[in-house]
């Protein structure tokens, strides 16, 4: 499988760790000079210097015809024309694109992009699915303390339970990102039903943490 990866620092140099093996044809190329030094002799392989938005470029590294394309700048725009370029230049198969500012996922996806990758989203993936002890919060605080995750384990004793995110009416205060139930993730809407043994993900300010929290742990 031949596998492109473009741009990107710590980023590419663990994503090349997962590729280098004698099943992939792995090409690299790196717009910075420094970070192509590192990432050869790091990972023992060759790295060009060129730049991902430019086919000339990726013709020369030899990326042409390649299974997968991943875009790892940390400019979003700059990754979707490196993944553009790549679909319709050089006959890339798959295209994955790094992206900073989460509400940009959903654009690339319709633009045209096969995959688009949020850090954010996947941090709140991976708080979805600590364990939780029962009817404990589990949170994070992220861009400096200015947005607050939480996790809540909804046990049978709680108001919400059997009511509808419309009637619990939260949405001035955050947003209810999924519901876990059964091992199973769903994504709410105003008519999803909370029942006993939900795990529910809010994304919130920490100004309304307390509030938001509060509203789903008031017992019956």
């Amino acid at each position: 499988m031949k596998v492109v990866i473009a741009d990107g620092f710590h980023e590419a140099d663990y994503i090349i760790s997962l590729f280098n093996t004698k099943l992939n044809d792995l090409v690299v190329i790196n717009e910075d000079e420094d970070v192509c030094r590192y990432l050869s002799s790091s990972n023992d392989i060759p790295v060009m210097k060129g730049r991902c938005t430019r086919a000339s470029d990726l013709k020369e590294a030899g990326a042409e015809n390649c299974d997968i394309f991943i875009a790892l700048s940390e400019d979003d725009y700059k990754n979707y024309v490196a993944c553009k370029t790549a679909k319709m230049l050089i006959g890339a198969k798959r295209c994955i694109a790094m992206v900073i500012n989460p509400k940009n996922v959903q654009i690339f996806k319709e633009l045209g992009i096969d995959s688009a990758v949020s850090a954010t989203y996947l941090l709140g993936e991976q708080v979805r699915n600590l364990t939780s002890i029962e009817n404990m919060v589990n949170s994070l605080s992220l861009e400096d303390e200015q947005i607050f995750i939480a996790e809540i384990r909804i046990s049978e004793d709680l108001d919400v339970v059997g009511k509808t995110l419309r009637e619990i009416n939260v949405s001035e205060l955050g947003t209810i990102a999924s519901i876990t139930r059964d091992g199973k993730t769903l994504i709410p809407n105003g008519h999803s039903i909370i029942e006993a043994g939900d795990k529910v993900l809010i994304v919130t300010t920490v100004e309304n943490r307390d509030q938001i929290v509060s509203e789903f742990q008031r017992k019956k």
